[in-house]
């Protein structure tokens, strides 16, 4: 991965884990990855392999197309983000978590009905 890449990525994640209010050393004891390891991916100085950015986009929440594509929609984040949380659902409990989305979407479209009629 080209040096400019590796600083976008770094600085993305160093985001990211501060947004989750986690430190470098807390990131490191989730995701069993090297406090220096973190350190040097957040300074753009390493190349994280595929089971790095896999066990930091864990803890973090994220899939990794936000790790590795650049300039990703907002919208993609947050199916990205979706996604997510679906996946990270015990299998039985995934109809459950679609049904409450479905229902959250309902009630989201009424308010946003009503707010537009003020």
């Amino acid at each position: 991965m080209p040096k400019d890449k590796l600083a976008l990525l770094g600085e993305y994640l160093r985001s990211v884990r501060n947004a989750a209010n986690l430190t470098q050393e807390q990131l490191s004891d989730l995701s069993h990855v090297s406090v220096k390891h973190i350190a040097d991916i957040e300074k753009g100085q390493k190349n994280p392999s595929f089971i790095v950015l896999q066990a930091l986009a864990k803890v973090l929440d994220l899939s990794l197309d936000n790790l590795i594509i650049e300039n990703i929609s907002a919208e993609e984040q947050g199916l990205n983000q979706l996604k997510s949380y679906y996946l990270s659902c015990p299998p039985e409990m995934r109809e459950t978590f679609l049904n409450m989305a479905h229902a959250f979407m309902k009630e989201l479209t009424v308010l946003s009905e009503k707010r537009n009629k003020q």
